[in-house]
């Protein structure tokens, strides 16, 4: 009978494969831990996120509302003007979280805005409201707790 050795199979290489293993686990553990542990996601982003809207539908109006003083009607300053409000309104408690007063500041804003609006007064008396309602929900948007 012929001897034949067995087939082995050498062992660097069986080492080599498990320290290529046991290196990728753990790099892949240490990048889930560093994900996790990453910048929390932020509770009042959604509600912020709504006082940019308000700004924006405040932008709008802003453009709609000289329209009007010019013969146009004033449905699309109206509507703008409810839009930015209603996104106002939905986060106002959340957004009363990071500034009080100024929630309570922009809530009589938009009530005298609403008020000036529908009494059609003259752009001059309007706008500067306007403009500063839409700087502080600006402000408001951009505030971090």
């Amino acid at each position: 009978m012929v001897y034949r050795g067995r087939n082995r199979i050498r062992t660097p290489w069986l080492v080599g494969i498990a320290i290529v293993i046991v290196a990728s686990i753990a790099l892949i553990g240490v990048w889930l831990v560093l994900r996790s542990n990453s910048v929390p996601d932020d509770p009042r982003a959604a509600a912020r996120a709504k006082a940019l809207e308000a700004a924006q539908g405040l932008e709008v109006f802003t453009i709609e509302y000289p329209q009007a003083d010019q013969g146009a009607e004033l449905t699309g300053a109206r509507e703008a003007l409810a839009r930015a409000q209603k996104a106002f309104e939905a986060a106002q408690s959340e957004l009363g979280q990071i500034d009080a007063t100024a929630v309570e500041q922009i809530a009589a804003a938009f009530a005298a805005l609403k008020e000036k609006t529908d009494a059609r007064a003259p752009v001059e008396k309007v706008m500067p409201l306007a403009d500063e309602l839409r700087e502080k929900l600006l402000i408001l948007a951009a505030a971090r707790p």
